[in-house]
This record gives structure tokens, C-alpha cells and sequence, in this order.
């Protein structure tokens, strides 16, 4: 998200003055991180005073938090869909070729190519998180992480997982590529149709290589994941 022109000053509307806020906040800590953070910078670009920012923030530490919060809910809002009701079915999500697999791999499918896909197109949102949640003494405090480790928990507590799966290092593992992916993106794509094309791309060789070491049998289901490749029957 990059930082943008000041906004003009806001009518009174206290939701929307938030939420614009935090929209600041979180350009200026994508752009320059926490340390370059001010209410006062935040508010100008906002296009509120300082006293109307600190009405709602009262103190940079505050606003940095929240931001945070944010960015991680928008994270597993756009991967794991949650709502109120739950997670939403994951068969509309899939590339036809995946939809034969057993629904317990199903899910981790449609989490692994959302994920790819929300990295690329959000690479300062996602830098932001992952600063943040490397600075948190308990990773598990991070709402996101937290739902991550449980959906690889689900997958690893299932009957087609092999036994004694390590979730903690699978997890990190998995996360680096996801947030370290868009640097290559940046530098290799030339349009918003390649970047879509190479988030795809990376989503699918992570699906293969994690379902090909944590499956226990090598069911011919799993022979498409990651190719174009339909499995024989």
C-alpha cells in the first residue's frame, strides 16, 4: 500500500475517520516502516488533526497495534475466509484438477493458493505482517499464525498424513516462500495477468512438494497436484 497524497479534512464521521486512519498508518509502515510512524504524519495524511487522531489512538504504540491487528485479520479474512458462519466451501476455489481430492487436502489446497495469490497482490501488507509477527515473543498471538499452525494441524491429525509431521517448522517453512515469493514477482512480471500467472505457478510447486512429503500413501489422486496433469483412472 503505498503512501498517497494527505486526504482532504474529513466530515465527522468517527468509523470512517478510523478507518482512515489506520488506511494511513498502514501505507506509512509498509513504506517506512514503525520507527519513520507518527500520529501527526498519520493524521496529515489521513486528513484529520493530531487531537481527532489521538481521540481515537492515544498513543503512536496504540495506532502501531491496531494497524497490526488489522493487517493480520485482513490475512485470514482473504486465505481462510472466515465469518461468522465459518469457513465457506473450497471446491469453488479450485482449479478443476484439484477438486477430485479428499476434502481434508481440498482445504489445504484452497488456503495454499489463496495464500499465494493474496502475498503477490498485497506484497507491503504481507511485509508488514510478517515484521510483526517476527518481533512477537509468541507467534501463536498472532491471529493468522495462529489459524495457519490449526489448518496444517488438521491436515497432519488426518488418516492420509504421515506420521510425527513437525506443524511448527512445516509452517515457517511454508510461510517464508509465501512472503519471500512477491520480491521475485516484482522483479520478473510484467503485468497484473503474469503476476496472477506466477502466484498460480508458486501455489501449485508448494502444494506438490508439501502434499508429496506429508501424504502417507501415494494415492494416484495425488499425481495432478501441481501439474496440469489429470490422475489415470
Amino acid at each position: 500500500m503505498a503512501e498517497t497524497k494527505p486526504r482532504e479534512r474529513r466530515r465527522r464521521d468517527p468509523e470512517g475517520t478510523r478507518t482512515a486512519i489506520l488506511d494511513a498508518a498502514q501505507s506509512i509502515l509498509a513504506q517506512d516502516g514503525a520507527e519513520a510512524l507518527s500520529v501527526s504524519r498519520v493524521a496529515n495524511l489521513a486528513g484529520v488533526n493530531r487531537g481527532t487522531a489521538y481521540q481515537h489512538f492515544l498513543a503512536k504504540e496504540d495506532l502501531i497495534q491496531a494497524t497490526m491487528e488489522r493487517v493480520s485479520h485482513q490475512l485470514l479474512e482473504a486465505v481462510f475466509e472466515e465469518s461468522e458462519a465459518g469457513d465457506k466451501p473450497v471446491d469453488d476455489d479450485l482449479e478443476p484438477d484439484l477438486q477430485h481430492l479428499p476434502d481434508v487436502i481440498k482445504r489445504m489446497a484452497g488456503f495454499t493458493m489463496r495464500m499465494a495469490l493474496y502475498t503477490v497482490e498485497n506484497p507491503e501488507s504481507s511485509r508488514i505482517w510478517l515484521f510483526d509477527l517476527l518481533s512477537k515473543k509468541d507467534p501463536k498471538e498472532d491471529v493468522f499464525y495462529k489459524r495457519f499452525l490449526q489448518a496444517i494441524e488438521r491436515l497432519a491429525n488426518s488418516d492420509v498424513s504421515e506420521p510425527d509431521i513437525d506443524i511448527e517448522a512445516l509452517a515457517v517453512l511454508m510461510l517464508s516462500g509465501f512472503f519471500l515469493w512477491p520480491v521475485w514477482v516484482d522483479s520478473h512480471a510484467k503485468s497484473k495477468k503474469m503476476r496472477k500467472q506466477m502466484a498460480q505457478r508458486f501455489g501449485n510447486e508448494v502444494l506438490r512438494l508439501t502434499l508429496h512429503g506429508f501424504v502417507a500413501v501415494k494415492a494416484p489422486e495425488l499425481t495432478a497436484v501441481g501439474s496440469n496433469k489429470k490422475p489415470k483412472k
